[in-house]
């Protein structure tokens, strides 16, 4: 095992599949909330795009690469890298998505989420949490070991949201440096404050969490885990599908459920990852890209703090690791990916 994965990861599928969740809400155009997107205008854009990146190494319906406003390059070039490197398939699914990608996907309807301070956030949570259930009972036919990540600007608002109405106490993750703690907590109050719902009210009623004040993201990642009944599911991501595991004990969804996140969630003080997975009692695994030694500094920077996690990379880079890819390859494919990307013709 190499030593880039902490703990091992003793499960080596046989049908390994690569699934990720394209949505999008509007409390990611907050000012200030979310790095997904150089513009809050852009978040709309970006799943989609990571999605065409992932898919054919080409930005298509974006007018430019995803990033952070520090520069950052999307987490999906690790992705991507991993996913290059081990042949593993990838399957993207549309959850309340407003800029649909030119790539072939699964639809599963819905709404973009509403801004969580104004209004109902996902009115039709119930809807796309059974639809994602058949699709996972048809992925359980196909793969012993399904990865789940996502891709929505504003998810960690929106899961500290459901996580507060749960009953959990701790903070989530931000893809800036600084996490804008004080910011995300207000919007957070505002919200419940509009829904009538205080902290822990809603822990026997998951879904209205969702519905209230989670983001499409959320009754999909639950769906399909409900319906990959008896097939491994691994949930790729930091406090984003955190708060979807927290949702999924109290929707009593049973299985072989772990999770998989990067290094940088684990060591950000400002959230509350661990402590959140710890209480569940589920296993986590996370892996250490090692993208201090990429030779492109925007690339570098992640060892910092920025992003940190995202379009499932810690899962994509737990795959490479276990397919024994070393991290110095997958550092010079994230690299190699970043320089070829191609971009829309201005």
């Amino acid at each position: 095992m190499p030593n880039w994965i902490y703990p091992d990861f003793e499960f080596r599928p046989k049908r390994p599949l690569f699934l990720c969740i394209i949505s999008n809400t509007d409390t990611g155009k907050i000012p200030g909330l979310s790095a997904a997107g150089t513009t809050p205008e852009l978040t709309d854009y970006t799943p989609g795009a990571d999605a065409e990146l992932v898919e054919t190494n080409k930005i298509i319906t974006m007018p430019e690469l995803p990033e952070a406003p520090g520069g950052s390059p999307t987490p999906a070039i690790v992705t991507k890298a991993a996913l290059n490197l081990t042949g593993i398939p990838s399957l993207f699914v549309a959850s309340g998505l407003r800029k649909k990608p030119a790539i072939p996907y699964v639809e599963l309807g819905g709404a973009a989420g509403s801004d969580i301070r104004k209004q109902t956030a996902v009115p039709d949570a119930r809807a796309l949490y059974e639809n994602a259930e058949l699709l996972g009972k048809k992925l359980a036919r196909l793969s012993d070991c399904v990865f789940i990540g996502e891709s929505i600007a504003g998810g960690t608002t929106t899961a500290l949201a459901v996580l507060k109405a749960l009953g959990y106490e701790g903070n989530v993750s931000s893809s800036f440096a600084t996490n804008p703690l004080e910011l995300k907590a207000q919007v957070v109050q505002e919200a419940m404050a509009r829904a009538k719902i205080k902290e822990g009210s809603l822990k026997n009623d998951p879904l209205k969490a969702v519905r209230e004040l989670g983001d499409p993201m959320m009754p999909s990642a639950l769906g399909v885990m409900r319906g990959l009944l008896g097939t491994k599911v691994v949930l790729a991501g930091g406090t984003q599908m955190a708060a979807v595991l927290a949702l999924a004990k109290a929707l009593q969804i049973e299985g072989d459920i772990s999770i998989a996140t990067t290094k940088y969630i684990i060591e950000d003080r400002t959230a509350g990852f661990k402590d959140i997975v710890e209480s569940l009692g589920i296993p986590y695994y996370y892996s250490d890209p090692g993208l201090e030694n990429s030779k492109i500094p925007p690339v570098q920077i992640y060892a910092q703090g920025y992003v940190k996690e995202g379009v499932g990379m810690g899962g994509a880079a737990l795959l490479a690791a276990i397919n024994g890819v070393p991290q110095r390859r997958l550092v010079e494919e994230t690299d190699h990916v970043l320089t070829t990307v191609e971009l829309p013709k201005s």
